[in-house]
């Protein structure tokens, strides 16, 4: 079994790691695009003057979180992982419970901060898993093609 069955769980091979980087750029690039929409709006909101200060940082730093959060809780993928086929699963192959979504948004960002070592992880042991999966409990799983 590769793909949902009667009882939603996921059967599927752990996800390579370029596939997985690969969609970690599209949604990266896709949270830049939301944030030119955002500076637009916060803009033409201010008479057209610069718009800085706490509460747009703020605004800049939940906008990953609520995407991320959203995408992952709603359908176990983000826009980037559908196009690259891949699903976050936990590890009895159901969608991630809002805890683990948490937990892994928590140690994502550490994973790449530590100069990619939570990354390197997926080359430790047999289990396929980065950091921020193992801290989590989830797996990155390839989709099969549709037919």
């Amino acid at each position: 079994m590769s793909q949902a069955s009667s009882t939603g769980v996921i059967a599927a091979a752990p996800a390579g790691l370029s596939r997985r980087l690969g969609a970690l750029l599209y949604d990266v690039l896709l949270i830049i695009a939301l944030w030119m929409v955002t500076v637009l709006v916060a803009v033409l909101l201010n008479s057209g003057e610069a718009v800085t200060g706490l509460f747009m940082q703020l605004v800049f730093f939940l906008e990953p979180i609520l995407f991320y959060g959203y995408f992952w809780l709603r359908q176990g993928q983000t826009l980037g992982m559908k196009a690259w086929r891949l699903k976050l699963v936990d590890t009895d192959g159901q969608d991630p419970t809002m805890g683990q979504v948490i937990k892994r948004m928590l140690m994502g960002p550490l994973s790449l901060i530590c100069l990619g070592l939570g990354y390197a992880w997926y080359f430790v042991g047999t289990r396929q898993q980065t950091w921020h999966d193992r801290f989590s409990n989830t797996y990155v799983v390839l989709l099969p093609k549709e037919s």
